[in-house]
């Protein structure tokens, strides 16, 4: 504090304590608008892994013929990779999105496992978003 704010407040001109104190309360807005932002964004990560696991079993089981269990089988091992190569190189991602690619050519289900590679990713952008906001 400079000696001519304090000159200021001795005389009466200015009152420190309350500049102090709306700086505490900008700081505590501050932080309580971040605290909300993130809640925010941890909801919609997970509304987007739900909501992608249910669209692919429910399209897997309906659209494409396969088993419940199996659609519910391939949305548990997505979610598993996923979580198991976090912090993983982007290109070993890429490598996995292209194997299921190739083993739905050689499956015969090429449209569920490139839907199960989408899933794949929106988990990886989740699981991001949720370390970045966390």
């Amino acid at each position: 504090m400079s000696g001519l704010k304090r000159k200021e407040e001795e005389i009466g001109l200015v009152d420190l304590d309350t500049e102090q104190a709306e700086d505490g309360r900008k700081e505590r807005a501050a932080f309580r608008q971040a605290k909300a932002q993130k809640q925010k964004a941890a909801r919609m990560a997970i509304a987007a892994m739900v909501a992608g696991g249910l669209s692919l079993i429910l399209l897997g089981t309906f659209v494409f013929h396969i088993s419940l269990i199996t659609a519910g089988f391939v949305v548990v091992i997505e979610a598993v990779i996923a979580a198991a190569l976090n912090n993983s190189p982007f290109w070993v991602h890429v490598v996995i999105m292209a194997l299921q690619v190739v083993m739905g050519f050689f499956l015969k289900h090429i449209l569920f496992l490139v839907l199960a590679a989408a899933y794949y990713f929106l988990l990886l952008l989740s699981v991001k978003l949720l370390e970045v906001e966390g």
